[in-house]
């Protein structure tokens, strides 16, 4: 610890040579002006030399500027105004002495003075000083622990967490080189994940070897070491740098280290001091890790759920054309034999030419029938996109109806469809609408096993700003064992089928924001309701 420096500002050599040898008996650092112009410079040449003056005696009665004027800029300048100063004033003078203590001076003295008075009042504001720094000290580390925790906590960003911690140890803590060293489990090796300083951007990524050094003392003794003056060979060959000093502080979860945070200084320039605020940061540092790792499973499992659901109902949908082959077969085959009939008409030589445009506008138009098929099934089978667009709910119906047309005639069902005009369109995707009213579809001609009667409709609920499309079949309605699992996956009343499909078109309106439900009794049909928001609650936050 450096020796307190004390500068004397008096033109009267006597009473210099006084106060030096009273000081010295203390073993202060003595520095002498001889008037104010001369103490101020001095206090700036060793403040700006990172060597400042502690406490100033400052003889009121100086040649040129006096002891007020002095006091005036010392405490008008912000690098100056935390230095103690002590007012050394004559006998008699008392408007003086209260003068000074207004402008800042923080106790005086008054000539002649006895020696252990000067060193108690000097002793005293000093020790004031220091409670003065040691508390600055504290809120400024306080202030930067908060920032930091703060910053740490604003994200789940493994990468931000660590550079904000780093950054906010950056100005609490004088250091070459600031480091924080992950265990990598892929690598099996301890690796520098992120660092501050001149080397940072080349350190990241390196591996660090800790096995035989001091970083292996404090990951297995889960506490911090501190080396003073030493040769470390990866972080001195790193830095160019030795001796050095150096910093281990462990990162702790569940009682096992998964990190350290490095802190490299010149030598002599670490201590025990510092220890403190650097492990409350380790433990927000360790607990952030630990979030972010926690974050980044939880994503790849929401991800890896999303592309499984994606494939279910990907699967789904191939189901639901599976139970339509042989009607869609015939609804491509019927205008194809059509097409090969008109043009094989349209080429006999005798036609006259009236009829042969007839002939090919009748192919014409079975032809642009037969492109509407595929367009429609390649939207149908196409998965959906990652946006939500506008979707017309009328147009979803009818393309539902259109894979299912040739099946509902081959059932002798009386179909009889209601869709609203002007109906608002839903925020969704359309395919996905289209799988959940073919599947409902679809369901109704397997129960209506003998013909019956199949209505939809399609309405506005303008009160709850809903958009409803509902289905109702003239079949044997469900029984209530049936009624409550009905949409669980695997369930099934059929003896075919894989149970999947009102489970799947469940989860397909849930996620669009609304409901799905069926009312039931037996001997009396069923009718499904499907109620879908014009906007979804993600947009409108």
């Amino acid at each position: 610890m450096s020796a307190t420096r004390v500068l004397i500002v008096d033109d009267n050599p006597a009473i210099v040579t006084l106060v030096q040898e009273i000081l010295a008996t203390k073993r202060y650092d003595v520095l002498v002006a001889a008037n104010g112009e001369e103490g101020l410079a001095q206090l700036h040449t060793t403040q700006q030399a990172g060597h400042p003056v502690d406490a100033v005696l400052l003889d009121v009665m100086l040649p040129g500027l006096d002891g007020f004027h002095i006091l005036e800029q010392l405490k008008a300048d912000p690098d100056l105004n935390q230095i103690s100063v002590l007012l050394v004033t004559g006998v008699g003078e008392s408007r003086n002495k209260a003068l000074g203590l207004e402008m800042g001076a923080d106790d005086y003295i008054t000539k002649p003075f006895d020696a252990q008075e000067l060193l108690a009042r000097l002793n005293a504001v000093l020790r004031i000083r220091r409670t003065e720094q040691v508390l600055r000290q504290r809120n400024q580390e306080l202030a930067a622990l908060d920032e930091i925790n703060r910053r740490v906590s604003a994200s789940l960003d493994l990468d931000q967490v660590l550079t904000a911690a780093l950054e906010g140890l950056e100005r609490l803590v004088k250091a070459v080189m600031l480091a924080i060293v992950l265990y990598d489990d892929e690598a099996g090796e301890w690796v520098v994940r992120t660092s501050r300083g001149a080397e940072g951007a080349w350190l990241e990524g390196r591996i660090a070897p800790v096995a035989q050094s001091a970083a292996a003392q404090a990951l297995h003794d889960r506490r911090s070491v501190l080396q003073t003056a030493v040769a470390d060979g990866f972080w001195s060959e790193v830095l160019g740098l030795a001796p050095l000093d150096l910093l281990y502080v462990p990162l702790i979860m569940h009682d096992e280290p998964i990190g350290l945070l490095t802190v490299v200084g010149q030598p002599e320039t670490l201590d025990a001091q510092s220890l403190p605020i650097l492990e409350r940061v380790a433990s927000s540092v360790s607990v952030a890790v630990e979030n972010a790792r926690l974050y980044g499973e939880l994503t790849a499992f929401a991800e890896a759920l999303q592309r499984s659901q994606n494939q279910l109902v990907q699967a789904e949908k191939m189901a639901a054309i599976g139970r339509l082959t042989a009607s869609i077969a015939h609804e491509i085959n019927n205008p194809l034999q059509t097409v090969q009939n008109s043009m094989h008409l349209a080429a006999h030589p005798n036609l006259d030419e009236a009829e042969r445009q007839r002939y090919l506008g009748i192919a014409r138009q079975e032809v642009n029938h037969l492109v509407g098929i595929v367009r429609r099934m390649l939207d149908f089978y196409r998965p959906a996109s990652g946006v939500a667009m506008e979707v017309d709910l009328n147009k979803a119906v009818e393309d539902a109806l259109a894979f299912a047309n040739k099946r509902l005639e081959q059932a002798n069902i009386q179909l009889v469809v209601r869709l609203a005009p002007d109906l608002p369109p839903v925020q969704g995707f359309a395919s996905q609408l289209t799988q959940v009213f073919l599947n409902i579809i679809i369901n109704a001609i397997e129960a209506l096993e003998n013909g019956g009667q199949l209505w939809i409709g399609t309405a506005y609920h303008a009160e709850r700003d809903q958009v409803v499309a509902a289905f109702r079949d003239s079949g044997p309605g469900l029984l209530p064992t049936a009624y409550e699992h009905l949409f669980e996956p695997f369930f099934t009343t059929k003896t075919t089928g894989t149970g999947l499909g009102l489970a799947i078109s469940y989860g397909i309106v849930e996620r669009h924001g609304g409901t799905i439900e069926v009312e039931s009794t037996p001997g009396a049909g069923a009718t499904f309701i499907v109620r879908l928001p014009r906007h979804r609650e993600e947009e409108a936050d």
